[in-house]
């Protein structure tokens, strides 16, 4: 057992029972699933991180054991892949959180472990199947794509919108292919990210063993990365196709991360004005439900470098006056 961690069956079978039920809601409901999707580690992360190394991949076992177990009756068995990797990050998470290093360290660590993970199942299922990634991503994303249009189909989506959509599937699936690289980066940071957050939440003064990450409305990141938009910009008007995808990837995931700084400004001013709790929700499901407000929150983030939101780079005598 590790030094300060204590095994406690209760809490063993409370984890157990948080993370396969979760699972389930991630299975059977395909909507409301996806959002548990993205916390479904986080139980795992947080008993790993209360009882130990040992207890916390048992635990994540037991869960997966009885999901397969029910999947197995439900026909769904082949799904359980999926929950092994995705629970993965509940173990990685911790073990990154030990090293007690700063947010940026943290998240990206965890980030490039998790993406490599992710890159060596596919080349290990590339090479089982004879087939090219891209040709398996574009398999992938086809399918979800005639799923998706079977579900509109079902909620009663108008059929003229659904034809539009299927008009448009093409296009999609080779824009999904051509810049998976910064959706696999974007997506598994936002997913980590989320998931530190949790446990900055669950155990950050309760635990003193918790890494201090700081005051995060504060987070800004190094002004130098801005010339990676100016980079990927000029990249846009080289006639050469491979090159404006490339440049294009590298936009998608400083934007990303330009976004991370707007909400960080977002949320100093929440907590500046007073903002009530619930009013701070709506505005985040806003930015999930609109793409404008989306971009809004980008551009708040880049131009802070020349703006400073926040005064954060106020000279000494300014803020003494």
């Amino acid at each position: 057992m590790e030094a300060g961690k204590s095994f406690n069956v209760k809490e063993f079978i409370l984890g157990t029972a948080i993370t396969s039920s979760l699972f389930l809601i991630v299975i059977l409901s395909p909507v409301v699933g996806f959002v548990f999707s993205l916390l479904a580690p986080l139980p795992i992360a947080f008993f790993h991180w209360r009882m130990g190394r040992v207890p916390g991949i048992a635990m994540f076992l037991l869960s997966i054991g009885l999901l397969a177990a029910v999947f197995r009756i439900g026909g769904l068995v082949e799904s359980v892949p999926f929950f092994l990797v995705l629970g993965s990050a509940g173990i990685l998470i911790p073990e990154v959180l030990k090293r007690r290093y700063g947010i940026e360290m943290t998240v990206g660590l965890s980030v490039a472990v998790f993406i490599a993970l992710i890159a060596a199942i596919l080349l290990g299922y590339s090479q089982a199947l004879d087939r090219s990634v891209p040709d398996i991503v574009r398999g992938y994303v086809g399918e979800s794509i005639k799923y998706s249009l079977a579900l509109y189909e079902e909620i009663g989506l108008p059929q003229e919108q659904i034809d539009q959509l299927r008009e448009s599937a093409p296009d999609v699936t080779a824009w999904i292919v051509h810049h998976g690289i910064a959706l696999l980066v974007t997506g598994v940071t936002f997913f980590i990210w989320l998931n530190v957050l949790g446990m900055r939440l669950l155990c950050q003064g309760r635990d003193p063993s918790f890494p201090d990450f700081g005051d995060l409305a504060c987070w800004k990141m190094p002004d130098w990365v801005v010339w990676f938009v100016i980079a990927s910009g000029v990249s846009m008007i080289v006639p050469e196709e491979a090159v404006q995808i490339a440049g294009l990837n590298v936009l998608i995931v400083v934007l990303f991360l330009y976004l991370l700084q707007g909400l960080s400004i977002v949320q100093f001013f929440f907590r500046q004005k007073n903002i009530p709790r619930y009013l701070r929700a709506l505005f985040y499901a806003l930015i999930v439900l609109y793409q404008y407000l989306l971009v809004f929150v980008s551009a708040l983030g880049l131009f802070d470098i020349w703006v400073d939101f926040r005064k954060m780079n106020r000279p000494a005598s300014d803020t003494t006056a």
